[in-house]
Parts: C-alpha cells; structure tokens; sequence
C-alpha cells in the first residue's frame, strides 16, 4: 500500500471528492484523505494524504494556506460568490487604491471572522447551508483567524485581486465581504485559487496524469504534512515507554522552543508520529507510526 502525502492540483469544476475518488481509481487503493476541501469552483492545491499518512490529517488540517482572490464591487449575492442570487447591485464611484490598502493592512494578525451562511459548518448536528438553502435563520459563532500577509496585486476598477496567507479555517468569501464592508461598498468574489498549502506550492502540484504515469515515486514522506509543528526527539529506551502506553517526564534533553501542546515525534529510526504535550509529561496522541 501507498503511504505519504500527494499536493495536488485540483481543477474547476469537480468537488474534492472527485479527485480522492480518481487518486483511489488510479493507485487501486481505498485509503485516501484530503487536507482541506475546495469549492468546485475553486482551483488550487489540495494535499492528499495516502494510506497510513491519512492518520494526521486532522493536525495537516492546521497548515497555512495562500490564495489568489478576486472580488467585483458594486454587486452583493447571497453566497458571498457568483453561485448565488444577487441581493443587491449598485453604482459605485472608483476607489483609490490607498484606500483599498488602508483596509488590506488593517485585516492583519489575528482577527475574528463570522463564516459564510453558505458553508459546510454545523449547527445543531445540520450543515448551515442546509438551513440558509430552506431560508431558515441561524447564528454562526465568530471564529478567531490569522491573517499573515495580504496584498492587492491587480485593481482595474470595479475588479481588484488580493494575495493573502492565512491560517487554516478561514473563509476567502467572507474576507472580502469584510474588506467591502469596510470600503462601505457591496462587493462579491468573482474568482478563487489556492497556491500554497503548508511548503506545497501551486508549481509543484500534480495532475492525474502524472500519477498515473509515476505513482509512487510522486509521494512526499507523511511528516512533510505536519511541519509546522515544533519538532521533538525521542531515544530508544523512551520509545520502548512509548510503546508501552508510558507517559514521558518532561526532561531536559527536550529543549522545548515553543510552548506548543502537540509535537511531530522522531525516534532513532525518523518520524513516529504526533505527541501531546501537558505540564509535566509527553503522551502519544492516537495517530502514531511506531511497531510494538
């Protein structure tokens, strides 16, 4: 069986889910995941992680993100894109593009967002698309999200495209929304890619095609995915700990450089998996690469 992580690139048009199932179609295997859906109309990178390496996908999930964006003024749908129905359409007077800056810089750091009603978050056991498509009204809690650089890269009004890296978890759509809102003006987003997730960049990403032809060889190792995690090292009598279900004392040797509560863990022999950190002790977390 295939093991690692696979950045691929992910056309317009077909659901996430469409190239699991063509990934799974080509390497004759079931166990495929993916860190972090994209929209069909959304193009970009979608990392896909293979056979054991599907056990960190909930701390890949976490890995930065960059994206290509585009928005029209003027113009306001009820999806916050083109798939929905405008609510609302103006005549709007150009905007400097000091101003559109002014407002790109102000949405650095850490910032709260409320999600888009179109959205695949769940209230109450129900996805809130669900409710917004029968028209029923709900509250969506504010999430906190980082936003780590945003620039405007192309303004032919009543177009402009930013570029932005974020943390994982946050909503594109609304971005602009709050960017608009700010600006006093309706606006949509016209246009969405994702080029980089984590260290995979949209240059590197595969197609079908090229797994088809090269398969296993195109495979990254499982760790790549949980790089943005602090690293820490294990010898072999703490292995043995580990195997066991022991609790490591935190010691010395450690070297702790971050305050972090979970650990990309390496053993004598490389990569074993992800550990949690508490205040006097390490613990295996369930997603672990390591033989009785």
């Amino acid at each position: 069986m295939f093991e690692g992580i696979l950045p691929i690139y992910k056309e317009r048009g077909i659901t996430s889910h469409d190239v699991v199932f063509r990934a799974r179609r080509i390497l004759q295997m079931k166990k495929i995941g993916h860190s972090g859906t994209l929209d069909p109309e959304v193009d970009g990178v979608l990392l896909l992680l293979l056979g054991g390496a599907t056990k960190v996908s909930e701390y890949a999930m976490d890995l930065g993100k960059s994206y290509r964006a585009e928005v029209c003024l003027g113009i306001k749908t009820t999806t916050e894109d083109l798939t929905g129905e405008v609510v609302e359409e103006c005549n709007v007077s150009d905007i400097s593009v000091d101003k559109i800056k002014e407002i790109l810089k102000s949405m650095i750091g850490e910032i709260e967002q409320k999600p888009p009603i179109y959205s695949a978050i769940k209230v109450n056991g129900i996805r809130a698309y669900e409710y917004a498509r029968k028209g029923i009204p709900v509250e969506l809690p504010l999430r906190q999200i980082h936003i780590k650089n945003i620039e405007l890269i192309a303004y032919g009004f009543p177009f402009f495209t930013i570029r932005v890296t974020c943390s994982g978890g946050t909503y594109i759509r609304s971005l602009l929304r709050d960017i608009c809102i700010a600006l006093g003006i309706p606006g949509t987003m016209t246009s969405l890619a994702r080029t980089q997730v984590g260290p995979f960049e949209i240059s590197s990403a595969k197609i079908a095609e090229e797994l088809m032809l090269h398969g296993e060889s195109l495979l990254l190792p499982t760790d790549t995915a949980v790089s943005h995690l602090s690293k820490v090292t294990v010898n072999s009598v703490q292995l043995r700990m580990m195997v066991q279900g022991k609790e490591l004392p935190i010691e010395r040797e450690f070297s702790f450089t971050e305050p972090d509560n979970f650990y990309r863990a390496y053993g004598p022999n490389g990569f074993i998996g992800i550990m949690k950190r508490t205040n006097h002790t390490l613990k295996v977390e369930k997603n672990i690469f390591i033989e009785g």
